[in-house]
């Protein structure tokens, strides 16, 4: 016998033990939603035992596919039949998604309308602009930031369609006005049409303001402290011993995904 106790690592949201129930769940979801869906054309005890036989395409299916087109039972299937290639598929899916959050591509997805590459290219374009003048510290400042993107974005967008509105509205006048010689007010359904683009390049511009004073007072109230080359500090009665830290590697905007990911999983094994 021992005295020694195990102490378990806080399980943070990332963590094996954080995640497991939250995971079990969904893939017992899944199991359960495939066993109804066969009931219609066989017993319950047939349903169960398709949905759990063993099956070489599933595991080759969580293998090969790409993370956003895994599904649940799949992931479930493989946990049973190899819980090793299970636990991969789904680091794999972690790994791409933080890749993909860090690039930017997150962000750029929740306002792409025509989801084209030019498009995703101007809002990585701002991004990037609104990244280099605050270089954000951790999470929260970074979501501002991407935050700040898409208001802006935004307000382009519907500062176009105003445009437009108003231009071909203004161009119709014009030709009553030279070729009848007198105006006629816009239909009320143009006049809307005009009123809300405008109504919404206001509201992303206040958006934008707003998010922005977030950001400056995220700043302002939590300042951070740097000190360089000193080996001993002092704070509160308190000795700190500082020891030079290793680099993390720094957000960077449309970097590509599979590099981002490579940086993340080297800093994390030699954590």
């Amino acid at each position: 016998m021992t005295d020694e106790t195990t102490q378990l690592a806080p399980a943070g949201p990332s963590h094996p033990l954080a995640e497991a129930g939250s995971l079990g769940r969904e893939m017992g979801r899944a199991y359960r939603r495939e066993v109804e869906h066969h009931r219609k054309e066989m017993r319950l005890e047939e349903a169960d035992a398709w949905a759990r036989g063993p099956s070489g395409g599933d595991l080759a299916r969580v293998d090969e596919a790409p993370p956003d087109q895994l599904d649940w039972w799949s992931l479930g299937r493989a946990a049973e039949l190899d819980p090793a290639r299970g636990r991969a598929a789904w680091e794999r899916c972690l790994a791409e998604a933080r890749a993909e959050l860090g690039s930017g591509h997150r962000a750029a997805k929740a306002v792409d309308a025509a989801g084209t590459p030019w498009e995703r290219a101007q809002f990585l374009a701002i991004l990037e602009a609104f990244v280099a003048d605050w270089r954000p510290r951790g999470g929260v400042e970074a979501a501002l930031v991407e935050a700040l993107a898409q208001a802006y974005s935004t307000q382009l967008a519907w500062t176009a369609r105003l445009t437009v509105l108003g231009g071909a509205e203004a161009r119709r006048q014009d030709r009553e006005v030279e070729q009848g010689g007198y105006w006629v007010p816009p239909r009320v359904e143009a006049a809307a049409a005009v009123d809300q683009a405008a109504a919404m390049v206001d509201r992303f511009n206040r958006l934008f303001t707003r998010t922005l004073r977030a950001l400056r007072d995220l700043r302002r109230y939590a300042p951070s402290v740097t000190v360089g080359h000193v080996d001993q500090l002092n704070l509160a009665q308190a000795q700190v011993n500082i020891a030079p830290a290793e680099s993390t590697p720094e957000r960077r905007v449309g970097a590509p995904l599979e590099a981002i990911a490579w940086e993340g999983a080297n800093h994390a094994h030699e954590g």
